[in-house]
């Protein structure tokens, strides 16, 4: 028998599975940066928000920079891909779209404008490529708000 009333266990639970997401998304970056400004740097790197610092391989910097053109300034990384539960087994979500339009283009693969919805073979190819220009979000809806990341 529980002693929680059943919208205080709701709160609780709520609360506890956003820490989670937090703790499992630690790894992102506190902010992105601009591509263009990441090949000025002799180390390319960001802070992560555990307070560890990402390295980009600036092999994959330089092919991403061919990819994105004039977009290389506007272009914010590392890529956040987003992990959407509520998808799907294996869907994933490029929200940014600038980023969206690079990624899109380097899969060849239509790019409409919004967000950019990519599929388990999809985000593996890309993986192959630019492991270090990526990284992976997980985002669990929780029912009525929409931070989940």
């Amino acid at each position: 028998m529980s002693t929680l009333g059943g919208e205080s266990e709701e709160r609780l639970l709520r609360a506890l599975l956003a820490e989670e997401l937090r703790i499992s998304n630690k790894h992102l970056p506190q902010r992105r940066v601009p591509l263009s400004q990441l090949l000025k740097m002799e180390y390319p790197c960001v802070r992560l928000r555990d307070g560890t610092t990402h390295y980009f391989r600036k092999r994959e910097l330089l092919e991403l920079a061919e990819v994105a053109g004039e977009d290389a300034d506007r272009l914010l990384l590392p890529i956040v891909v987003v992990l959407r539960s509520d998808m799907g087994e294996g869907t994933a979500v490029i929200e940014d779209e600038v980023a969206a339009k690079v990624i899109a283009k380097i899969l060849g693969i239509p790019y409409r404008g919004g967000a950019l919805h990519l599929y388990r073979p999809q985000l593996a190819e890309l993986r192959e490529k630019f492991d270090t220009v990526l990284q992976v979000a997980i985002f669990v809806p929780l029912e009525g708000e929409n931070e989940g990341v």
